[in-house]
């Protein structure tokens, strides 16, 4: 095992632009980690990364904060090398006051899951989603790579009469015009107007029902 208490930077290319947060598909670039302090320790296929202390990940149109990151990869190369070579990720945890940054859109909470393979970032302890006006809380989200678009996971412990629920916040509704006067509603051509010369007298209207009327 590897350890660093000095303040350090890694790069690893490219494999943390799979947030979800964005559409686009951007040229990718290297990725670089900062931390206080990081644990590397190799194994005959893979290489664990720990890394503690305002750790701040900065890749391709991302960026990512929070108190630990553990990444799992796996490795190639010679398998004496204490590190081996990085391969692919497997997988991505981000613990503590998680924030996420893409394209303009921002996740937060207390836990990250990443899995690159898949394609998605479970965000749980907390989750909140920014989108311009847009805001939605919820128990736990899933986004998924290369879509807009996440799913809202219910708690599944919560009990029948007080179920979990996603709260979403949106910006100001229009003035939809409900509180217009009698006068100023038009409802195009499909009510019309029945001139007062048209109308039937109750006399005719009598007439035409066969009623005999009785004056008193």
């Amino acid at each position: 095992m590897i350890q660093f208490t000095r303040r350090l930077l890694l790069l690893i290319p490219c494999v943390l632009a799979v947030s979800g947060l964005s559409g686009q598909t951007p040229d990718l670039r290297e990725t670089i980690i900062t931390s206080d302090r990081l644990e590397m320790q190799g194994t005959p296929d893979r290489n664990y990364f720990y890394f503690t202390g305002e750790v701040k990940v900065d890749g391709t149109n991302l960026q990512i904060l929070c108190n630990e990151l553990t990444i799992v990869a796996m490795r190639k190369g010679e398998e004496t090398a204490t590190i081996g070579e990085i391969d692919a990720i497997q997988q991505i945890t981000a613990r503590g006051s998680v924030e996420i940054h893409q394209a303009g859109r921002s996740a937060y909470a207390g836990l990250a899951e990443v899995n690159p393979k898949v394609g998605t970032v479970t965000l749980s302890e907390n989750p909140k989603i920014i989108d311009g006006e847009v805001e939605v809380e919820g128990y736990q989200f899933v986004l998924h790579k290369g879509e807009r678009k996440f799913e809202s996971i219910p708690d599944p412990n919560a009990p029948a009469d007080a179920p979990s629920r996603s709260v979403v916040r949106l910006g100001a509704m229009p003035d939809m015009g409900f509180d217009q006067t009698e006068e100023e509603i038009t409802v195009d051509d499909r009510i019309e107007s029945i001139p007062e010369d048209n109308q039937a007298t109750p006399d005719e209207i009598d007439e035409e029902e066969g009623v005999d009327r009785v004056d008193p």
